[in-house]
Parts: structure tokens; C-alpha cells; sequence
């Protein structure tokens, strides 16, 4: 869509005058979402021009304005001229070097201004230095089980969407019990009001993408004030039936390249893309879930990950607080990092529902996230090209507003039982303990059977390949682990959670790569960037680089003089 022609006047006044209360009177909420959606797409084609895609040379950049167009047609009649022998050669060569300098500036100024938006709007600034590298980040071509290359854009969608698909486990079928005998809802105080969503809509990033429903967050944004009212009433008739709109339950997938082989599909990262009035709703669902959790402690000490005033510091620091002083005391230890396989893909909706209800959430919320996890379906999107709808049987759905949450809530009791020290991140998990003698290793191997069979109960598995060992202290006995009949590989150094920690504990593998990056970040700006003016130069400095610096430094200061000097 064209939002540089729009005409939002027109878009408040056809939407402002629908009577909403008498047109939603008496409708199911997928009527009313229906009737909204329908009523917002149609005022929306009426007032706002699509983007034209068949521009040859693609889109204009930002810095081309009417002044250097003008400029470009008097260099390109120079040259004419030139040929023709109507001008000279070197007045020719003087129209060349004004045109230059004139685009010189016009791209210095874009830049400033980037520079200056960087803090509030770093995507803009990333699409500009994407546009300038010449190799471009694409799917694909994707090799199929027999070995051939796939490389049609339709064709590797529904290769992805085929293998997101089959990491998902089945569903037992059936409704939960505990959807029907949990606790009745507190009070009707949670009733959710106008002036609740409208606060919601102010908070959208209008750079975000819509959802399969076309619902752009730029649009509800604008008509913060005409829609708040429509869509409190589809939320609070949703609230109080449980009914969720088909369209708040369908994802368009975006696949992410990892790391590795792009030709394998499993090198591929599945985010959602959800209707937008659908997350708001989730926000809603997660603001009663949060009070109930925080007011009740129901979170464990041990959960870092989208936890209030909890962070990857914080995880780091709390965890290694305790290590290091049991080495620094000469004993020895042993650290295993545990990984989950698709963790957020395999969370079983049923066991995930029934702890909802052991953590004594009200019915209402219990039979709203049931519903909203049920029937859900995905299509995967590749260059515009989609895949035909396929059934999500487990998981939370990654870029949701509730998965984060819910995963949380699904793995809290994980430690339960476990004598080491055990830290999570999310699914990020690892695992500690003395390791000096045999009884010590001993305690430690029964953990780690416990969360095998922790694993095996709630239908989630461990990728024991990726399961390392991490031999801490002096007097280290290098002891094998066990999870299963698997033996655990051996590591001198992981990444937890962006710092690398090696078995020395010294920080000097983790200070190499932080000025390694630093300065890859550094060589991008200075190639891609054409001013170098301070006032371009420090505002990328200090959005880009000084980050890279920062980040949990707290916990992996510089011990020696020759990485201070590094960094």
C-alpha cells in the first residue's frame, strides 16, 4: 500500500460513521470480526492506492529527489550534445562533476538523516546498508529428500512449510478436563474497555507486517480513534464465549536462515506473522495472565526469560556467581548445556492446558488460550509466493504475543526434584554442580535422568548432539554423561546466551569475538556510509557498535591488559 498517497481523512470519516453497536448487536464474534474486518478492507481499498510492482529498476532510492532527476537529464543531454559536437568536451565534463557532487550531497543528507532516526527506527537503517551489499539474503534453492534443487518460489514454500509441519507432535484429542472444572472467573472488573485497546493501538509499530487478515498495524494506528470502540466489543464478546475469529488463529510463516547449509530446510527459523488485532487481544490475555503468575509466584526463581526485571545478565550472573566460587574453593565442576529440539514447536496443547489449570488460572482465560491453541493453521511465504494452509498440532507459535508466556508456564516444573543448579532462559537451559567426587558426579547424572524423563512425560526432546559438556576446575576428572543410552560430547568453550565462556573462565575468547564484530560493524559503516561526518558517524557508533560492546558486559569484563586494550 501506498501510504505517501493516502487520504486518512476519508479513511476516519467512512469508518467513523458506522453505527458499530447496532451492526455487532447480537452477532457471534466471527460475525462481528467479519463485519469489522470486511467494513475496514473495503473503506481501506477506497482511500489508499496500492504500490506499483512493476517499476523496472525497482524502487527509487530515498536520496533521489525532482532536483537531481533534473540533474541527471541535463548530464545525460550534455553528453548528446558532447557527441553531436554541439559543446565542448571538458563542458561536458563540468555537468558531470556538478550532477556528482549534487548526488554527493543528497546522499549525505539521507544518511544524516538515518543517522540521526536510528535509535527509534534501526530497520530503516539496516535496509539501506542491504541495499548496498551485493550478495542478497534470499531462501534457497533448497535440496528435496531425493537430491534435487528446488528453486521456485512456490515450490520451497511448501517444502518449508512440509517440514515445519512435521516437527510438530500429535494431539491426544479431546477437550481437557480442566477447561470445564477450573476455578470460575474472579470478577467481572476484567471486562475489557475502550479505552484499554485504544491504548493498545497507540503502542503499534507501524513498521511491522500485517497478518494473513491484510490488517495493517499503520491503518489502526490512524484510526486509533474510530476502531478502539468496534474491536473492545469483539474482544470482550471473544472474552466471554471463548470463540476466537478464524483469522486471529491462521500465520503467514517467514522463514529465517540460522546458520549452516541454506539448501537443508531444518537451517530455517519459522516466524509468525498474526493478525494484528489478534495480538492486541493476546496483550489483553497476557496482562490477566502476568497478575495471576506474579501475584501468585507461580514463575520460578530459576526462569531469566521474559520474566519481569530478569535478563540474559542477570541469568549469566546468578548462575556463574555460583560456579565460579566453588572453583575459585579448588573444586571442580561440571556444567552441562542442555537444547531442546524445536522447543517452542513441540509444547503439547493439552499438558499445556492442564498446568494452566494446576496453576489455578480462572476457566475463562484456561478456555480462551484452549480455543485460541486449537485448530490453529499456517501457510509459509516465500518472494510473495504462498503455500497452501497446513494444521498446527502443538506449540506455541513463535512471534506471538502469548507464546513467550505460555512456554514459561509449560516448562516452570522442569527443575522440580533437581539437586544441581539448574538456570533457564526460555528453552535455554544448563545444568551445575560440584563435580569432585564420584558421589558428586553421581547426583549430577541423576539429574540429567530426571530431565530425560521429564522430557519423555511432557513429549518434548532434547537434541542430545547439541547437549555439551563444560569441565570447569583444576582437579577435573573429565567425567561422561549420560542422558539416556546417548553419551554427552565434551566442549572447551559455549556460547550462553551471546558470550562465550571457555573452561578457563578468563573471557578472552569472548573479548576476541566482541572486537571482532565491533570492527565488522565498523568496516560496514565505513564502506557503506558516504559521510563521515560526526553528527552521521556517532549516532551509528552509538546505536550499532557501542551495543556490541555493552552487551552483559557486566559479566565477562576483561580480566587482562592485552583485552582491555583489544577493546
Amino acid at each position: 500500500m501506498d501510504f505517501r498517497k493516502a487520504d486518512f481523512d476519508k479513511l476516519r470519516e467512512l469508518v467513523g460513521k458506522v453505527p458499530w453497536e447496532a451492526r455487532l448487536k447480537g452477532k457471534t464474534t466471527e460475525e462481528s470480526w467479519k463485519y469489522f474486518k470486511g467494513t475496514l478492507l473495503r473503506a481501506q481499498k477506497q482511500t489508499i492506492p496500492l504500490c506499483r510492482k512493476d517499476r523496472k529498476y525497482g524502487k527509487r532510492p530515498a536520496w533521489l529527489n525532482k532536483e537531481i532527476l533534473h540533474d541527471l537529464k541535463i548530464k545525460k543531454e550534455s553528453y548528446k550534445k558532447w557527441k553531436l559536437g554541439q559543446i565542448t568536451k571538458d563542458e561536458y565534463r563540468q555537468a558531470t562533476r556538478e550532477c556528482r557532487g549534487k548526488i554527493r550531497k543528497a546522499k549525505a543528507q539521507n544518511e544524516i538523516k538515518l543517522a540521526t532516526g536510528i535509535k527509534g527506527n534501526k530497520k530503516t537503517f539496516y535496509k539501506y546498508i542491504k541495499s548496498k551489499r551485493k550478495t542478497k539474503d534470499s531462501v534457497g534453492p533448497l535440496l528435496s529428500e531425493e537430491g534435487e534443487a528446488v528453486t521456485g518460489n512456490l515450490e520451497m514454500a511448501e517444502m518449508l512449510n512440509d517440514f515445519f509441519v512435521s516437527v510438530f507432535t500429535e494431539k491426544s484429542g479431546g477437550v481437557p478436563n480442566v477447561v470445564n472444572t477450573s476455578r470460575e472467573r474472579v470478577s467481572l472488573e476484567d471486562r475489557i474497555h475502550k479505552e484499554q485497546v485504544k491504548n493498545h493501538l497507540g503502542k503499534l509499530d507501524v513498521s511491522k507486517s500485517p497478518g494473513p487478515d491484510e490488517m495493517h498495524p499503520r491503518i489502526l494506528k490512524e484510526l486509533i480513534e474510530e476502531v478502539s470502540e468496534p474491536l473492545a466489543m469483539i474482544f470482550e464478546k471473544s472474552w466471554q464465549t471463548g470463540e476466537i475469529p478464524e483469522d486471529w488463529k491462521r500465520a503467514n510463516i517467514v522463514p529465517i536462515y540460522k546458520k549452516g547449509n541454506k539448501n537443508n530446510p531444518g537451517n530455517y527459523r519459522p516466524v509468525s506473522l498474526t493478525s494484528v488485532p489478534g495480538k492486541i487481544m493476546e496483550q489483553v490475555i497476557k496482562e490477566i495472565i502476568c497478575k495471576h503468575l506474579e501475584g501468585n509466584k507461580v514463575i520460578g526463581n530459576s526462569q531469566h526469560g521474559f520474566v519481569k526485571n530478569k535478563s540474559c545478565q542477570t541469568n549469566l550472573i546468578a548462575f556463574f556467581d555460583k560456579i565460579t566460587s566453588l572453583v575459585d574453593k579448588g573444586e571442580a565442576v561440571d556444567v552441562i548445556y542442555l537444547d531442546f529440539s524445536k522447543a517452542f514447536d513441540t509444547v503439547s496443547h493439552d499438558i499445556l492446558i492442564d498446568k494452566l489449570g494446576k496453576y489455578n488460572l480462572d476457566r475463562a482465560t484456561i478456555r480462551w488460550v484452549h480455543n485460541w491453541l486449537d485448530n490453529r493453521s499456517q501457510r509459509v511465504v516465500v518472494n510473495g509466493s504462498k503455500s497452501c494452509w497446513k494444521g498446527i498440532t502443538s506449540g506455541v507459535p513463535q512471534g506471538s504475543v502469548l507464546g513467550p508466556i505460555l512456554f514459561n508456564i509449560f516448562i516452570n516444573d522442569v527443575d522440580i526434584g533437581i539437586e544441581s543448579t539448574l538456570i533457564k532462559f526460555a528453552d535455554d537451559t544448563k545444568l551445575g554442580g560440584v563435580a569432585t567426587s564420584l558421589e558428586d558426579r553421581d547426583i549430577i547424572q541423576n539429574d540429567l535422568s530426571k530431565l530425560e524423563k521429564w522430557s519423555e512425560v511432557n513429549r518434548m526432546r532434547f537434541n542430545k548432539e547439541k547437549c555439551k559438556v563444560l569441565h570447569l576446575g583444576r582437579n577435573n576428572q573429565f567425567h561422561t554423561y549420560k542422558m539416556g543410552s546417548d553419551c554427552l560430547g565434551r566442549s572447551m568453550a559455549e556460547r550462553d546466551l551471546g558470550v562465550i565462556v571457555d573452561h578457563k573462565l578468563n573471557m578472552s575468547q569472548q573479548c576476541d569475538a566482541v572486537a571482532k564484530k565491533a570492527n565488522m560493524i565498523l568496516g560496514c559503516i565505513n564502506r557503506c556510509v558516504v559521510s563521515k561526518t560526526r553528527e552521521v558517524i556517532l549516532p551509528l557508533y552509538s546505536a550499532l557498535v557501542r551495543p556490541q560492546l555493552e552487551y552483559c558486559v557486566q559479566f565477562w569484563a576483561p580480566h587482562f591488559k592485552k583485552d582491555v586494550e583489544k577493546l
